[in-house]
């Protein structure tokens, strides 16, 4: 049944061809005129298609040095199309469009050059929101291949100074990979697999566990593997290395030869920002929520949609040991100068040991529904990669008007939002219809964390948009964010460049903070919990009031005012 949906697939997509000698991808075409951002040697700590939470890494990380403030320059003639500064995310960014229909992006930085600095916070002023998403004609800031454009930072989801760059197609603002288009940068070392892991190709990625098998310098010691099964995929542990790396590197691309036929085949270059979260499917996610390693699969699952792979037949990968005899296994992994290695073994089916049954399956590719008494659903038709045995119950919750509301397994990943309706153990009085929160309980590490978001009362029901099985609980939320700063009350802050602030909510996230003074709207920066007000033209002298006002999801305020002399 698994596969059979696949198959669909392949037929809706196209089916490539592809003989042995033409497993690989077609030799990119890229220019390679682009210049180092920095004006220090290439140093990287990441590189273009590792996987991340949630989505594939979409350029590469350039190291500075541990430190903030390096100068960052143009890589190309071009001009300025986009300005983007959020808390998350990229921080503060910017877009370069150069001829030849590419897009460079620079973000987490600093500041941007002076002009545009200057630009930016008057807009920013205008709007009276820091988060600020700008576009620019050809004409307004055009730049020269290194032009000095920025000061690099550790804004936005970043956990250390560094600069991230990003090149994209200009047209389908696609990612593409960094490395192709700089020819400056030498890689003479072959990337590394460290663990093989084996699937049974009956069963659901999501009702089993991979067997893995350890490589000691890239080598495996069995060379024989039997399996109880009568067909089964791959998946490999694998690392690139680069000199001018600290650490390890993703891998570019990977074949799969069975008796020395090709195939299948990935490859990491042009992955758009729309298909990211099928990074979800291209790695085992169940094992990494496991606190396993990243697996990248040797298959494509039923519903990955991403075009990042080649196959030779509908079977994407898996492999029939069905008739009792060997199967020769070559695994070959590449990086982008194509310095390779590879893996050789045999496999051979045995007796097959019994599928499990289920109750309630939920199939990949197709909407599926729950609808109990307590929990009531429905899951689009792209949601699930995989068919899953869907499980959910009950159990006492923390107060009047909750459950424990199980909904499946927080280890298994959703591609899309689905309506979550969970009906309340008593029904939750009309004056807390708008305090109402669903949390989601999660466990990483033995550590249980929990993450609420607002939810709505409809039909008696607490109703929410969410992209997560796992344990949910219904909350009442009548508690305002803290707001918690180092300023007192008549304190002389002549001395001060930056104000700085911490503001927390317990149960959902702040979702506006502001300050004033005077009633004068101040640019407040945000970084995660941490807000910070940089003196400029807009705090007067002399004695003022500052007031800064946090809200929650749920449309709780607080606010703190202090009177300040500066």
């Amino acid at each position: 049944m698994k596969y059979f949906f696949l198959s669909l697939l392949v037929i809706f997509l196209g089916q490539p061809t592809m003989s042995q000698n033409a497993l690989g991808f077609p030799q990119k075409k890229y220019p390679n005129t682009f210049r180092n951002p920095l004006a220090t040697p290439f140093s990287l700590v990441g590189n273009f298609g590792e996987c991340r939470p949630n989505h594939f890494h979409s350029g590469i990380d350039v190291r500075t040095d541990g430190k903030e403030n390096k100068s960052v320059y143009a890589i190309e003639d071009g001009y300025v199309s986009r300005v983007h500064i959020e808390p998350g995310g990229f921080g503060n960014a910017i877009f370069i469009n150069h001829v030849g229909g590419y897009t460079s992006v620079y973000a987490h930085l600093n500041t941007f050059f002076p002009k545009l600095e200057e630009y930016v916070r008057k807009k920013q002023y205008e709007a009276e929101s820091w988060a600020i998403d700008l576009t620019f004609f050809p004409d307004q800031f055009m730049v020269r291949k290194g032009s000095f454009i920025a000061l690099s930072g550790n804004t936005g989801s970043s956990q250390g100074p560094h600069l991230h760059l990003e090149i994209r197609n200009a047209k389908t603002e696609a990612p593409l990979n960094p490395l192709l288009f700089f020819n400056e940068i030498e890689d003479d070392k072959k990337p590394i697999i460290k663990q093989l892991a084996i699937y049974d190709g009956r069963k659901s990625i999501y009702e089993q566990s991979p067997i893995l098998h350890k490589l000691s310098g890239g080598i495996l010691t069995k060379k024989m593997i039997e399996v109880g099964t009568d067909k089964v995929y791959f998946g490999i542990v694998a690392d690139d290395f680069m000199k001018i790396a600290t650490g390890t590197l993703g891998v570019y691309e990977m074949r799969l030869y069975v008796n020395n036929q090709p195939t299948f085949a990935w490859q990491m270059d042009h992955i758009s920002y729309d298909i990211t979260r099928y990074m979800n499917a291209h790695a085992d996610y169940k094992t990494k929520k496991k606190n396993g390693p990243w697996i990248q699969l040797c298959t494509q699952l039923p519903n990955d949609r991403l075009s990042i792979y080649k196959s030779t037949s509908n079977e994407r990968g898996l492999v029939d040991v069905s008739d009792g005899s060997a199967k020769e296994i070559r695994i070959e992994i590449y990086d982008t100068k194509y310095n390779k290695s590879t893996l050789s073994f045999s496999i051979k089916g045995t007796q097959m040991g019994n599928t499990l049954t289920c109750a309630k399956e939920f199939v990949a590719g197709k909407p599926n529904v729950c609808k109990t008494e307590h929990i009531s659903f429905s899951l689009n038709e792209d949601a699930l990669y995989d068919n899953i045995c869907f499980r959910s119950s009950i159990a006492p919750g923390p107060n009047e008007y909750t459950y424990l509301y199980q909904v499946h397994e927080n280890e298994i990943p959703l591609h899309s939002y689905f309506e979550l309706q969970l009906k309340p153990k008593k029904e939750i009085p009309a004056s807390y219809k708008g305090k109402v929160a669903l949390v989601l309980s999660k466990k990483s590490n033995g550590v249980v964390t929990k993450k609420g978001l607002a939810a709505a009362v409809v039909n008696g029901q607490v109703v929410a948009s969410v992209r997560e099985f796992g344990t949910y609980e219904i909350a009442i939320d009548q508690t305002p964010p803290m707001i918690t700063s180092k300023l007192k009350d008549q304190m002389n802050i002549s001395k001060e460049k930056v104000l700085y602030f911490t503001i927390k909510d317990d149960i959902t996230s702040v979702k506006k903070c502001t300050a004033t003074v005077d009633g004068q709207w101040l640019r407040l920066v945000q970084k995660g919990q941490t807000y910070y007000y940089e003196f400029d033209k807009y705090f007067p002298s002399g004695s003022h009031a500052l007031k800064i006002t946090a809200t929650d999801e749920n449309n709780n305020s607080s606010e703190k005012i202090v009177n300040l002399i500066r």
